[in-house]
């Protein structure tokens, strides 16, 4: 009897931690006009990247790139593909682009834009659950190639 009081107790207890976090973060789901629009705000590099340390990388207008991981990239195709990353000022927002690890190994930078996050993965998870991944879910993976 104690085990499934305790156990009802952890269950709500979940629950109500769960309820508090959709509540504070329902506000930032953006609409669906706004998230499939979201790639206009995204940012490109300027000129090639040069690396400053180990991840880090700068181009032209001295904006850094940060190359993500593998593990970090596994929504990207990292078998073929490096992700890049550079974050606003206030590192809340975040601009992605891809490049053929091929063509990035051999010294030709043609980058491709890929996404661009209003609450960055790496700083703000949950934000950026609620305002970057819940979309694709709620909005059933709309076709984002249409409004690029």
């Amino acid at each position: 009897m104690k085990m499934l009081i305790a156990n009802q107790f952890i269950y709500l207890l979940c629950f109500i931690i769960l309820y508090i976090i959709f509540v504070i973060n329902y506000s930032k789901i953006p609409s669906y006009l706004d998230h499939i629009n979201r790639n206009k705000y995204n940012i490109m590099p300027i000129g090639k990247l040069i690396n400053i340390n180990g991840n880090k990388y700068i181009d032209k207008n001295n904006i850094i790139w940060i190359k993500r991981k593998f593990i970090n990239s596994l929504l990207h195709n990292p078998i073929n593909y490096y992700v890049f990353e550079t974050y606003n000022k206030n590192k809340q927002s975040s601009s992605e682009v891809v490049i053929l690890k091929k063509d990035f190994d051999k010294g030709n930078q043609y980058f491709k834009q890929s996404s661009f996050n209003y609450y960055s993965s790496f700083n703000y998870p949950i934000s950026h659950f609620f305002a970057d991944v819940l979309p694709i879910i709620i909005y059933l993976s709309p076709k984002y190639k249409i409004y690029n």
